[in-house]
Parts: structure tokens; C-alpha cells; sequence
């Protein structure tokens, strides 16, 4: 938090330089310019000025190149997992006002029983409106480009506009948002623009913004109350050690009761749908996901060596996460406290068993990828703040005013955080764009990305002679846009029943070898049921079920 933040409700003070910007005159009315640059109205004419359009135009891009990539993964019918099906069909069902029973996931499955994620309930609506992935897939492009805003507004705000619209474009195209958007679609996408403006209003001092904003993630997802927590227990120790330096401006009490409120909100959920909520709706009546903590699961040899141990495990690939994670921010998020939010999310996943956790790959680095650059912009705002800045002596003179009571920095040190504060925005924006190349949005400059063969017009033929309403088995690829009008199973699922329809793709079914003879092996995985094949060109089948 910048240390001359002040808490809500509070008036700006005349002389402030929070925004990184010269001390007006004792007494005198701020100049308009030391107000936020995308402030309409001022105080002093009442006249408008022109709106910044940087920040909307670069969320306006962000979106634009997300649906894009998120798109055309989708027409093409390439799926990274069963995620994009499960929650079509989650979603379906919260529209018609029903529990979220994913038989995706598994015959009879609600969701509540796998992941505590409510707040995908609110795309609700929209999906009455257009029945399709694409709606998904649109809010997730969506909510990751409303989080360039408050990244944008709060960087310019504390370092100027250029730098803010460099750190906000780096921000919108980093990997770890690209990784979520290629993943199909994921609940944490939620998360995104809730982090961005909860740590922006707590980088500015309001705290009481700060918990408006941080509240609603525990919906998200059953881990997200750690997150929570952590802010809280950032803002106790801000107000604490603010508390013990004289002369700091702004109260502490609603840095004290926020911080605490979100300590308890935060763990208090998580516990509450870990240990009670997602049990009570699993089908084996547990959390299912506590296999993956090693020693901390129930029943595990709990002890410290073999936390330590566990947490270790293939550690170069941890490691190289975590460099990955700082390197869009030039690593300059390490100069601010902001940065430890991001730990409880990083802790858990190298704590867990399953590699999938540990790397860059999937969307389990985008939560981590807001953090880390709102505290580079906290880091640089605060190397800003500390450097010298000028004053006026007894004498009328301009003197150097940025020597403390230790003394100013100097040498190495000095020349460090000139050039992070001086070009920093420059490097994460360099950094962003070269990391383009490695990770989804590069496929954007391949001519195959934008390619519908004919096996796609084939597999949309097939789907098509598979009414709304009906139960249907079906392979991976044709799972989403299957979901979003039948009551969907997953070939590779045991357990399914012998549904009315079975829309199988003989050339991506997900079996190895891929069956030679497709009647005869849906025939073997259905005894007592007879189907007949009403489709096949292309090496998709479609099969009905006799008298279904």
C-alpha cells in the first residue's frame, strides 16, 4: 500500500503526492493535473476533459484477441479437455433454475460435489439469451479484459500515463492469462478482474473498497479464501506498521477491521466448503481433491520433513514456474509486500502430488499473473515515492528533500531503482510481447488457427441429427457443443446409461488404438442395448438407439 494511501471517504489532501505528482501550493487548491488523469470533471471549472481512451482501448483489445484465440479453438472442434462441456452444461442447468448436474462429469453429477464455484451462475442469464459455449467463452474473454482496467487506471495513476498503458498492455497479454484463455474456459476467470480491483483500491489506501471488492472471490472456487486471507492479513500488518510511524496521514481502523473481516471470511469459507459443502453434494460424500495433498491429506503421514520434502518434489520445474511468474514483471515485483498474495495459491499447488499443478501450462497462473503486476506497479510506485523529490528551503531555494533519517540511497542500490522506475513499464511490455511467440496467442499469426476442414463440417452434420432435449454419448471433441442442447455423457466415463443417441468420432475418440471396426465396438461397449447407425461420412458415426 502506498504509504500516504488514504482510506475511503477521505478527502484528498491539498499537497498530496500519492499519485506520484508535485505538492500544491500550502493552502491552495490541487492543480487538475494532480487529480486521476481519467477524471471527467474539475473542481475548478466545472468543464469536461477529454476521456482517456488508452486503458478502454487496450481491454477492448485484449478481448478482441481472446475471443478470437478462444473462438476458432472452439469452430475447430479442439478442445484442451472436457472442462468447456462441463461447464456448458453447468451453466445450462443454472439457467433453467435447476442444481448443476453435469453428466459430462459423470452420470448424475453435481457440481457443488466437485469444486464450490457459484459464481459461474451469473453467465446465467446470458446464456438464456444465445444457448452456446461461445457465451463462455465471450464472458471469460471478457472478465480478463475488464481486469486491464483497474491494472491501467491504478499504474497510470502512480506512474504517469505512458507507463500505465505499457504495464496495462503487458499485463493483457501476459502468459498466464493467455494459458487460462487456451484452456477453454475455467470458473478462476472470475477471479481475475475481483484480484485487480480489490489490489488497486488497496494500492490507492481504500480499504473499505479493498474488502467490497475481495468479498465475492470465495464464490470462485473452494481455494480462493486463502487468497482472501492473505490480503486481509496485508492489510493488518500495513496498519500496524503504519501505526508505529509518525507522522503517516490516513487512519489504520479500516485497514484493522477489513483486514480482519477478510482473514476470517476468508478462511472460514474455504474450510466450510472443503470440509461441509462439497462433501455433503459428492457422491462418495468427501473432497475428492484431498489425494493430492500428500502428507497434509486425511489419513497422510503428516510431518515436517515430509512437507518439506513434498514441497521440493521435481523441484526445477517449480522453480522454473516461478521464474516464469516473476519474469513478465521484470521481476520488479519482489520490491512490494503485494507480492506474498500471490503465495498461498503457489504454496498449495507445488504442496499437491499431481504434476499438472506445477507448471505453466492450464489456468492455474492467471490469478497469480494480476497479483504480481499490481505489485509492480505498487514496487515502483513506492521507489518513486522514496527517491528525492523536490522541496523549497527557508531561503526560497529548491533543495533535494529525499535524504531520511538513514540517509538517502546511494551506489548501486540507487542506480537499481532509477532504472526500474525510469523504464521498468517499458521492460514488461518487451518481455510481453517476445513471451507472445511461445505461448496460444502466437497460433493468432497461423493461417491453420482460422482453418475449418471438412472433418468439422462432417462432425456438424453429425451433431445435427441429434435433437435438443435427447440423452447422448459422445468423444471429447463434440462434448461443448453437444452440452449446450442434450443431456451429454462422456464415452470414457464408466457408469453412463445406453442414451438415445451416440455421436462418435472415429479419427479423435480418445482410444488407442482407434477402433477399426466402429459399429462392432460400440455394439461391445452397450450388450443388451442395439443401435443402429444413421450417419457416418468422414470418420464421424452417429448411432440411435432401437425404439429410443
Amino acid at each position: 500500500m502506498p504509504e500516504n494511501g488514504l482510506d475511503d471517504g477521505a478527502a484528498e489532501v491539498p499537497g498530496s503526492t500519492r499519485a506520484g505528482l508535485p505538492a500544491a501550493a500550502a493552502g491552495a487548491e490541487p492543480e487538475p493535473a494532480a487529480r486521476p488523469r481519467w477524471a471527467l470533471i474539475t473542481a475548478r471549472s466545472g468543464s469536461r476533459h477529454p476521456v482517456w481512451w488508452a486503458p478502454w482501448l487496450i481491454a477492448g483489445f485484449v478481448f478482441a484477441v481472446y475471443l478470437a484465440l478462444s473462438l476458432f479453438k472452439y469452430l475447430q472442434l479442439s478442445p484442451s479437455s472436457w472442462d468447456l462441456g462441463i461447464f456448458t452444461e453447468q451453466v445450462k442447468q443454472y439457467a433453467h433454475l435447476h442444481a448443476p448436474v453435469a453428466d459430462v462429469r459423470g452420470a448424475g453429477f453435481d457440481l457443488l460435489g466437485d469444486h464450490f464455484s457459484p459464481i459461474v451462475a451469473l453467465i446465467a442469464p446470458f446464456f438464456l439469451i444465445a444457448p452456446s459455449p461461445v457465451t463462455l467463452l465471450a464472458a471469460q474473454a471478457l472478465l480478463t479484459a475488464v481486469s486491464v482496467l483497474p491494472v491501467t487506471w491504478v499504474a497510470a495513476e502512480r506512474l504517469g500515463r505512458r507507463a500505465g498503458a505499457a504495464i496495462g498492455l503487458a499485463y493483457g497479454l501476459s502468459w498466464g492469462l493467455q494459458q487460462m484463455i487456451d484452456f477453454d474456459f475455467h470458473e478462476i476467470a472470475f477471479a481475475v478482474p475481483l484480484l485487480a480491483f480489490a489490489l488497486a483500491a488497496l494500492i490507492r489506501g481504500r480499504y473499505r473498497t479493498t474488502v467490497a471488492w475481495a468479498l465475492p472471490l470465495v464464490f470462485v472456487k473452494e481455494d480462493q479464501g486463502f487468497t482472501v486471507a492473505a490480503i486481509g492479513v496485508l492489510m493488518l500488518i500495513s496498519a500496524l506498521w503504519r501505526a508505529g510511524q509518525p507522522g503517516r496521514p490516513g487512519s489504520t481502523r479500516a485497514a484493522v477491521l477489513g483486514g480482519q473481516f477478510l482473514l476470517v471470511w476468508g478462511v472460514a469459507w474455504s474450510v466450510l466448503a472443503i470440509t461441509v459443502i462439497i462433501p455433503h453434494f459428492n457422491p462418495a460424500h468427501h473432497y475428492q481433491y484431498w489425494t493430492d495433498g500428500g502428507t497434509l491429506s486425511p489419513g497422510g503421514h503428516f510431518s515436517p520433513g515430509g512437507i518439506i520434502a513434498q514441497f521440493f518434489t521435481d523441484w526445477p520445474a517449480k522453480l522454473q514456474t516461478t521464474l516464469l511468474l516473476l519474469l513478465p514483471t521484470a521481476f520488479i515485483a519482489l520490491w512490494s509486500p503485494l507480492s506474498l498474495i500471490a503465495l498461498p495459491s503457489i504454496v498449495l499447488r507445488f504442496l499437491a502430488t499431481t504434476s499438472n499443478f506445477w507448471g505453466a501450462q492450464y489456468h492455474y497462473n492467471a490469478t497469480a499473473m494480476t497479483i504480481l503486476f499490481l505489485a509492480a506497479v505498487d514496487a515502483m510506485a513506492r521507489l518513486r515515492d522514496s527517491g528525492p523529490q523536490p522541496s523549497t528551503s527557508s531561503n526560497g531555494k529548491t533543495a533535494a528533500a529525499g535524504a531520511t533519517a538513514a540517509g538517502p540511497v546511494t551506489g548501486w542500490r540507487a542506480a537499481l531503482n532509477t532504472a526500474i522506475e525510469r523504464h521498468g513499464a517499458v521492460v514488461m511490455l518487451a518481455i510481453a510481447v517476445a513471451l507472445i511467440f511461445q505461448f496460444p496467442l502466437g497460433n493468432l499469426w497461423q493461417p491453420s488457427t482460422y482453418r475449418l476442414g471438412p472433418h468439422v463440417t462432417a462432425a456438424r452434420a453429425a451433431m445435427a441429427r441429434v435433437p435438443d432435449g435427447a440423452t447422448v454419448t459422445t468423444t471429447l471433441d463434440l462434448l461443448a457443443p453437444l452440452a449446450a442442447r442434450t443431456d451429454t455423457f462422456w464415452i470414457g466415463n464408466a457408469g453412463n446409461p445406453n442414451t438415445a443417441y451416440i455421436v462418435f468420432d472415429g479419427t479423435d475418440s480418445g482410444y488407442d488404438p482407434e477402433p477399426a471396426n466402429v459399429p462392432a465396438f460400440i455394439a461391445s461397449q452397450h450388450p443388451g442395448a442395439r443401435y443402429q447407425a444413421i450417419f457416418d461420412r468422414g470418420g464421424i458415426w452417429v448411432f440411435r438407439r432401437a425404439g429410443g
